[in-house]
């Protein structure tokens, strides 16, 4: 490693890191992905992809590898209300985000990588411990600004060492914890922040925001011998969990992800344990039979969700930030893998642009990523947030999922709903809401 430069260093190798690292190796740069993992390595989420992963998926040339390692699920969706009312919803043909898959996050994220290992340098079992700013807290070396790297004390490099403060000043690179303990400097001209939840480029450049009402906490585990699957996704709202959800995600016909999660500011309020949360909600006289001869594989594995009903700040003078790192969670269904990918997809573009135009990498080089960006999302994650709050209300739950249990042009509008962006916008009219309630 190291030599003339990289056009871009990637940290982060999930979905949204490898993503933007392969696209942006598409458009011939120099990219370096490094991860702190090394990779097949296991990743807690509820392992559901939609219609947004699936057409970066498709763009990349991955789609036909999905599929062989991913479980199809029908087009389908099964809700559960407080009361137990169940609905089954069936998503329009040619629908949109939430058709898909459900597979594990260790064999995706491998996948990805691999494929990401084939047009970029990559260093994995690296921790990045500090972002590197021009002027500030280095001294870029003749011929690095842009790209390189160089050896440095693992303790004290260019005055601060790890873990210490930034001066202002552009984003120029990284420093490493090398796998064999030494530290090391890597430049380059952009840097892309794709390290998840507790993201070390967000923290660094002051973008990390904490706020317990914009933070969901989730707990899985994966079980065989389950009961009653087919190949809907199925998303419970029963007492025990409440205001959060249960979710049981089928991997096969068979086996299934299984968990729930909910709101820190909720967790904090009820002094919830996630873990006794998810066993009482098996215990549930609904799903007890179902889980009566199931087998846990694997240990519980719990995660932090950064919402994007906080909407931080994602770009700025050198660096962007992906997926996670950027809290582009959906606030309703939890899911992070669609929107990261689609800003992974963005974030390369924004770079490529800037490259091909000579830009400086400066903030208002990638102020057309977070417009962008939420352009796209914004509308949506709007409307999701208006059903996460409409989803902490029991009696609502109750009303609504029994209406739509016996009427089908309500299932159908709920279904349109889920599947188009459109449609979805419509849960933030409440005229809509209440034709919808009262119909």
């Amino acid at each position: 490693m190291g030599g003339e430069g990289y056009d871009a260093i990637v940290v982060g190798a999930g979905p949204s890191g490898s993503s933007c690292a392969i696209l942006l190796a598409k458009k011939g740069l120099r990219v370096l992905v490094i991860d702190k993992e090394t990779f097949p390595r296991d990743k807690p989420c509820g392992d559901a992809i939609g219609g947004k992963a699936l057409s970066v998926l498709s763009e990349l040339g991955l789609s036909e590898k999905l599929f062989e390692i991913g479980f199809a699920r029908s087009s389908g969706l099964v809700f559960s209300s407080p009361n137990g009312s169940k609905v089954e919803i069936q998503l329009p043909e040619g629908g949109g985000a939430e058709k898909g898959y459900v597979c594990r996050r260790e064999a995706l994220d491998a996948m990805l990588f691999c494929e990401a290992k084939k047009h970029c340098e990559t260093l994995e079992g690296a921790r990045v411990a500090e972002v590197l700013r021009d002027g500030g807290n280095v001294d870029v070396v003749p011929g690095a600004r842009g790209g390189g790297s160089r050896d440095v004390n693992p303790i004290v490099a260019g005055g601060t060492g790890f873990g210490g403060s930034l001066s202002e000043g552009k984003v120029v690179g990284v420093r490493v914890r090398m796998p064999d303990g030494s530290g090391r400097d890597f430049f380059g001209k952009a840097v892309v922040g794709a390290d998840g939840a507790n993201s070390i480029v967000a923290s660094k450049t002051g973008c990390a925001r904490f706020e317990p009402k914009h933070m969901c906490s989730a707990i899985r585990a994966y079980y065989s011998g389950v009961g009653g699957l087919g190949g809907n996704i199925e998303v419970h709202f029963l007492p025990e969990c409440m205001p959060g959800y249960f979710w049981i995600f089928p991997l096969s016909e068979s086996t299934a992800n299984v968990g729930t999660g909910m709101l820190l500011s909720d967790i904090g309020r009820r002094k919830a344990n996630l873990s006794r949360v998810l066993a009482a909600c098996m215990r549930n006289p609904r799903f007890a039979g179902r889980f009566g001869n199931a087998k846990q594989e694997g240990e519980e594995r719990g995660w932090m969700l950064p919402l994007a009903s906080a909407r931080r700040k994602c770009a700025g003078d050198g660096f962007l930030l992906v997926g996670d790192a950027a809290s582009l969670v959906d606030p309703f269904s939890g899911e992070g893998v669609g929107n990261g990918m689609v800003s992974a997809k963005l974030a390369a573009e924004a770079i490529g642009a800037a490259l091909s135009k000579g830009g400086e990498m400066r903030h208002a080089d990638f102020l057309g990523y977070e417009k962008a960006l939420w352009g796209l999302i914004g509308p949506d994650v709007s409307s999701s947030l208006t059903l996460q709050k409409a989803g902490k209300l029991p009696f609502m739950l109750d009303l609504f999922i029994g209406k739509a249990q016996k009427s089908a042009r309500l299932r159908s509008e709920i279904g349109a709903m889920i599947s188009s962006k459109e449609e979805k916008m419509r849960a933030n009219d409440p005229a809509f809401c209440l034709r919808m309630l009262f119909c």
